[in-house]
């Protein structure tokens, strides 16, 4: 008896490494070249050690220049990784048709997971052509005067921090700001974040984005085994944000049914695509959308203005500069801040895009192809359902690219410097028609939040700052961990 179990344990050990020795050889017998995968996890096995900035950089560094693209295996499944930057923008504008897709998990049952972020290019495409009216400049410039007054109450937040000290969070401070302003522009609702730390919208936000037990290559393994996940019914979010999300919108449909409300927003335009019958959008779909809209813009947005002021405070020279620039432009526009001059602060617009290519919110954009794709100028096939990373973390700082690529400098987005580059050299935003929809939107109240913050405000580094900022491990998104602490100081606005 013995003897079998033994026989049986190494006949089952030696079919596994038979079974891995294929897979782990699927590059290589179609001649592109990879990194030796570990055991099981393939080139995932430090992951949950390293963070966002890491993940991939050995890949893109060790290859850099000699491939158009290499392989890699998230636990047995090749991924293909593309360093070229032509290759780039095949995939992601030429060749869109066949790369529209993104191959993450989504379940009819998990009601958040079914948003446009995730959804098939089918439902995708109609999706995007109804959302795309909401962010056009037009719709922007509508928002504009609703965060302006929001503005307000950020600065006198703060103001309420500095009665405490002058060693502020200013993470904590830009995600209520951030808070209020996705909420009253896209769902018509006034969260009173600012003014209440007890708000609804900022518990559930904090809930949502606090989640310490979250892990990196769990959220692959989801990705990887989708069939898996959706036989055992896994939901990505627990009921209380599910709910949340369903209550939001119904009771917000039947408000504005009952008072005929009309506020050309983003949940009037949900409303128009219940009525569509080509669609046939479920509350439930229509809570994944509203749920994406919020989470996604919150946590870009709140981050951005952080790493933006962490950045301005090492550097109170550019920080000075940036504050010089927007008075100048205020008073070319009898010192007021309308939307024709927040669109001519060319230099804050410098600043916010360094900020993304340093800290660009995702570490690398994800898609599949569809059929098999000839790669141009190469004999490598992409195979139909094969996953397709860019690293745009990796190409953000690539030294041949951006010469120094960890000094912050916003000169490198001037006009005249942007046509010296590749166009998909920067990706802090996607690229192509599957780009981030909300751009405009994100960068409007980033800005706008910036330029309040440094009207009123100094930012510098506190003695006890150790230097480079430190960031969460538990995030597939660019988080701070434990915040981004400077000191503050109150200053005259200018007249």
């Amino acid at each position: 008896m013995y003897f079998w179990s033994i026989f049986i344990f190494g006949l089952f050990l030696l079919s596994l490494l038979c079974y891995l020795r294929r897979k782990y050889s699927y590059w290589l017998l179609r001649s592109v070249e990879q990194l030796k995968p570990n055991f099981l996890l393939g080139h995932i096995a430090n992951l949950q050690s390293l963070n966002h900035k890491q993940f991939m950089q050995e890949v893109y560094n060790t290859f850099r220049g000699k491939e158009k693209l290499i392989g890699v295996y998230v636990f047995t499944k090749p991924v293909a990784v593309i360093l070229d930057l032509d290759l780039v923008k095949a995939v992601l504008i030429n060749d869109f048709s066949n790369f529209s897709s993104r191959m993450l998990y989504k379940n009819e049952k998990d009601i958040l997971s079914q948003h446009l972020f995730n959804v098939e290019a089918e439902l995708w495409r109609p999706l995007r052509q109804k959302f795309s009216p909401t962010f056009t400049s037009g719709k922007i410039k509508f928002m504009f005067p609703t965060v302006r007054k929001l503005c307000q109450d950020f600065v006198l937040s703060v103001e309420r921090g500095l009665e405490k000290s002058d060693l502020l969070n200013v993470h904590h401070f830009n995600s209520l700001f951030t808070v209020d302003a996705i909420g009253t522009c896209f769902f018509g609702i006034e969260c009173n974040s600012l003014r209440n730390p007890e708000a609804e919208f900022l518990k559930l936000s904090s809930r949502i984005f606090s989640r310490t037990n979250f892990n990196v290559r769990w959220h692959l393994f989801k990705q990887t085994y989708v069939g898996l996940m959706k036989f055992i019914g896994f939901k990505r979010f627990p009921q209380f944000v599910e709910d949340f999300f369903r209550i939001t919108v119904c009771e917000g449909f039947k408000a504005r049914k009952r008072q005929e409300i009309l506020r050309n927003d983003f949940v009037d335009i949900l409303i128009e695509l219940k009525k569509s019958r080509d669609l046939n959008l479920s509350y439930d779909k229509i809570s994944a959308q509203l749920f994406i809209f919020f989470t996604a813009g919150f946590e870009t947005s709140s981050t951005s203005m952080s790493y933006a002021l962490y950045e301005l405070a090492k550097y109170p020279d550019i920080q000075n500069k940036l504050r010089q620039d927007i008075w100048e432009v205020l008073q070319q526009h009898n010192n007021e801040l309308s939307y024709e001059a927040l669109m001519d602060m060319e230099y804050l617009d410098c600043v916010l895009t360094e900020t993304l290519r340093m800290y660009p919110p995702l570490p690398f954009l994800q898609r599949v192809s569809l059929n098999d794709y000839q790669t141009p100028d190469s004999e490598i096939v992409i195979e139909k359902n094969t996953e397709v990373f860019i690293p745009a973390h990796a190409i953000h700082y690539d030294p041949d690219i951006y010469p120094n690529p960890k000094l912050f400098r916003p000169e490198r987005f001037l006009r005249r410097e942007l046509f010296k580059r590749h166009p998909q050299t920067f990706l802090g935003f996607g690229d192509g028609p599957r780009n981030c929809i909300a751009l405009r939107f994100g960068r409007m109240i980033t800005k706008l939040g910036l330029i309040a913050l440094l009207r009123n405000f100094q930012f510098s580094q506190s003695s006890e700052d150790s230097g480079d900022i430190e960031f969460s491990n538990h995030s597939m998104v660019l988080v701070p961990k434990g915040g981004v602490y400077l000191k503050v100081e109150k200053i005259e606005i200018e007249k």
